[in-house]
């Protein structure tokens, strides 16, 4: 994130992170084979161990692919990334799913993870022109590390605040109660990143370059929590909906704890979406330093429900994450209007149209559903359940906001008429410029 928000980039910058970089994972990479054995511990679980010493491998494919990455994501080259993220994951998918079938059991997982991060990182070398020199600059390191530490302490403690709900509820509950609530924990983050991260990683980049610009920077937020929460608001709205019927007919019936879990975490996952550009906002703005507090409070009420919750269910903690983050975005809000410039009056109203338009079609399909009850089969009542609700938010949407429609639409057909190298915004950085290559990652991914 350094490389990607600093205005003058140097080589001695790019060769320095990356050889820091790798130093790092490879000392994390030892540490983690020497903690191996009493993590799994404290788990109570011996065959923990060496999945953790095999996939401690994850964090040097990650530093060699970091500054790759930066490179491409700070010339806003998403093509590239998209193109790494759908061979990587599709072979290496193919690769997990083959060893599960063959009864490797948890090492599939493993194997697909490590597959899929070493596939990336070929790929990403194969995009990028620059090659790193085998040199460390202390001036070059002073000018990225004081940024770039901070964001790396609030990344560990964001790790923290979204892990520390599996890791109360393995610990309190066990394998039976942790397989239902990661699953449900999964789908949630997934649909999350795959809508949300698309457009974070574009905020980043454009935000950036419209840092000294404070009208167009409070415009560019707003925008991007109100296409988010567009696109994100019905998607959980249905998943809470259908998941009586989804989960079983996805996972089978023996999944159907992760029922109500499913339904919990979805309202969280909705509520991640408002602030979801809270953060790169702060770095763009250079305000590490108060990211990591802001995320320094963020885990330790998050640790501390997750804590109160798991004394009780696991839904309890799936509860938990809600209150802690409606409590923490009353703060976001604060920060939001006095450093960032951003009011709060204008942001909330660019959700209040997705949030109520959300809660009329899950209030119908629910409606809908108790009718067929009984009388359809349940992967007929699915697929009712699901084009009734995409008819009646859409049709909602082009009745009451068809400005965002045609918005989103024009976006899209932008994206699928560039060419490789027409990915770069203008100088100028309209909205409507970064709309598109904001779709164009949406697309892609």
């Amino acid at each position: 994130m350094a490389i990607i928000q600093r205005q003058d980039l140097e080589e001695e910058h790019l060769d320095s992170a990356f050889w820091i970089g790798v130093g790092t994972a490879l000392l994390f990479c030892i540490a983690s084979n020497l903690l191996a054995a009493p993590i799994a511990h404290i788990f109570k679980e011996p065959k923990l161990a060496p999945v953790i010493c095999w996939l401690s491998l994850s964090m040097v494919f990650g530093a060699l692919s970091a500054v790759p990455t930066a490179i491409l994501t700070r010339d806003m080259e998403f093509r590239p990334l998209a193109i790494r993220s759908l061979i990587s994951t599709g072979i290496g998918g193919a690769a997990g799913v083959a060893m599960a079938i063959a009864g490797c059991g948890v090492w599939s997982l493993v194997g697909q993870q490590l597959i899929v991060l070493a596939l990336g990182c070929v790929c990403l070398w194969f995009a990028v022109p620059w090659r790193p020199r085998f040199r460390v600059s202390k001036r070059h390191l002073r000018d990225l590390y004081g940024f770039s530490l901070q964001i790396a302490g609030n990344d560990v403690l964001w790790f923290f605040s979204k892990r520390s709900d599996q890791t109360m509820v393995a610990y309190s509950f066990g394998p039976d109660g942790l397989g239902p609530y990661s699953l449900a924990s999964k789908i949630v983050m997934f649909l999350n990143d795959a809508v949300v991260g698309p457009l974070q990683s574009v905020a980043l980049p454009a935000l950036s370059k419209l840092q000294l610009a404070p009208e167009e920077f409070e415009r560019a937020v707003c925008r991007y929590c109100e296409i988010s929460s567009f696109l994100v608001f019905p998607l959980f709205a249905g998943i809470a909906g259908v998941a009586p019927e989804l989960v079983p007919l996805l996972y089978g019936s023996k999944w159907g704890a992760a029922v109500p879990l499913l339904q919990v975490l979805a309202i969280y996952g909705a509520g991640l979406t408002v602030f979801s550009f809270t953060f790169p906002a702060l770095v763009a703005k250079g305000r590490t330093g108060l990211q990591l507090i802001t995320s320094t409070i963020l885990s330790v009420m998050t640790v501390a429900g997750c804590m109160i919750g798991a004394r009780f269910t696991p839904k309890a903690v799936a509860f938990s994450l809600i209150a802690s983050y409606v409590l923490f975005g009353i703060g976001l809000l604060l920060i939001m209007r006095r450093v960032l410039q951003i009011r709060p009056v204008p942001l909330i109203k660019r959700i209040v149209y997705p949030a109520t338009s959300s809660l009329f079609m899950l209030a119908a399909v629910a409606l809908l559903r108790l009718q067929l009850r009984g009388w359809l089969a349940s992967p007929i009542t699915l697929c009712i359940s699901i084009v009734t609700g995409v008819i009646l938010y859409a049709g909602a949407a082009r009745i009451f906001r068809p400005d965002l429609i045609r918005t989103i639409q024009d976006a899209f057909k932008a994206s699928l008429h560039r060419t490789e190298n027409s990915l770069r915004p203008p100088e100028a950085f309209e909205l409507e410029e970064e709309l598109a290559s904001a779709s164009t990652g949406l697309s892609e991914v």
